[in-house]
């Protein structure tokens, strides 16, 4: 088992078969030489049908071993499952198995999991403390680095965060086998933006990474956690990057036809400058990520980003810009009018669309 710098306040492990050996056995040893004889310790496993189906049985036994108790909550996966009512459902389980402040919470699954589980920990009054054991690369490159969980509402995409405080991620390759192809291109997508901001030599390892069998990926995601860092250092706003166009193509589908990494790559795919575009594409073959945008119209797509900017929250927030200087070219933060921001993403959606038809104008200003 090795210690990865996550750089956040929490233990983060990795290795294979890390996590049905060590996860109790951590919690154990978090009371030190507190005599808990007369005490039940308690874990409450919040993970969805596949990955409980595939794994929970194994992952439950060093709990039975160590007297720890345990029960399983299970939710709906995906982005159109992460809201307030499964939250609800999970808390309402949480308070029928009497956990306190001396037991804990464990967020077993991908992103979406590990977002409802980590709402709930973070609001369930008992403030029992929070575990999280990723079974994605998507979650593994993210959840050590995000101090915030996310609901999403009907189309509108992370609509609702709270701070949350994890005491360790156990990063375990092994769950990486039975992920389902559909979403392996979440885990690449979130590297690629790593890698647009902060790292481009992530790109020549994503692919590298992506051809082996993931048994040890220790150094891969210390690179990974590196970049995040550094990007949260310069301006963690451009961990923006690419989200709202990302949004509007998840929102419009109701986050069914594409799923969120796949969204993501399109948007990237548009933002990046002409020059690197043919070099990405290559790339995005390679990972198996769309370049072009289907099953919808431009129209449609730019409807949906000018709802977000008109009745929702977007025209509030700055836009990731790529801009050259003097030759040289970086990522800046640009605050624009509303009308000035849909220009910009009008021309990046037709980066991606076959049936490009501005109508982000004046007159359609609402």
């Amino acid at each position: 088992m090795d210690r990865l710098d996550c750089n956040r306040n929490c233990d983060c492990f990795t290795g294979s078969g890390i996590a049905d050996e060590f996860v109790a056995g951590f919690i154990l040893e978090q009371y030190g030489n507190k005599d808990m004889s007369d005490q039940q310790i308690k874990a409450a496993i919040i993970s969805d049908r596949q990955v409980s189906g595939y794994y929970y049985n194994a992952f439950e036994k060093q709990f039975v071993l160590r007297n720890i108790k345990t029960c399983l909550i299970t939710v709906d996966e995906g982005e159109q499952h992460k809201n307030l009512s499964q939250v609800n459902n999970i808390i309402k389980e949480l308070t029928e198995f009497g956990l306190n402040g001396n037991d804990w919470i464990i967020g077993f699954g991908g992103g979406a999991v590990l977002d409802l589980a980590g709402f709930a920990a973070s609001v369930y009054t008992a403030r029992s403390r929070f575990i999280t054991v990723p079974t994605t690369l998507s979650a593994m490159a993210e959840t050590c680095c995000s101090d915030q969980a996310y609901l999403n509402s009907g189309s509108r995409k992370n609509t609702a965060s709270i701070p949350v405080t994890q005491t360790a991620v156990f990063n375990d390759p092994v769950y990486l086998k039975t992920v389902p192809k559909k979403f392996i291109p979440n885990g690449y997508a979130q590297i690629i933006r790593y890698a647009l901001l902060a790292d481009f030599g992530l790109l020549t390892e994503l692919i590298d990474i992506s051809d082996s069998s993931l048994s040890d990926i220790r150094v891969f995601l210390n690179r990974v956690y590196s970049a995040r860092a550094a990007i949260d250092r310069k301006n963690p706003v451009l961990l923006s990057l690419g989200n709202e166009l990302s949004h509007a193509i998840e929102g419009y589908f109701r986050f069914m036809n594409y799923s969120e990494g796949e969204a993501l790559a399109l948007s990237l795919f548009a933002t990046v400058p002409e020059q690197a575009r043919k070099a990405l594409a290559a790339i995005y073959l390679k990972l198996d990520l769309p370049t072009e945008l289907k099953g919808v119209s431009f129209n449609a797509i730019m409807n949906s980003l000018k709802d977000a900017y008109i009745k929702g929250a977007a025209a509030d927030r700055p836009l990731v810009c790529y801009e050259e200087t003097k030759g040289k070219g970086s990522w800046a933060i640009k605050e624009l009018t509303k009308q000035e921001a849909l220009e910009e993403l009008e021309e990046r959606l037709k980066k991606i669309t076959d049936n490009s038809s501005p109508i982000a104008s004046k007159d359609n200003e609402a």
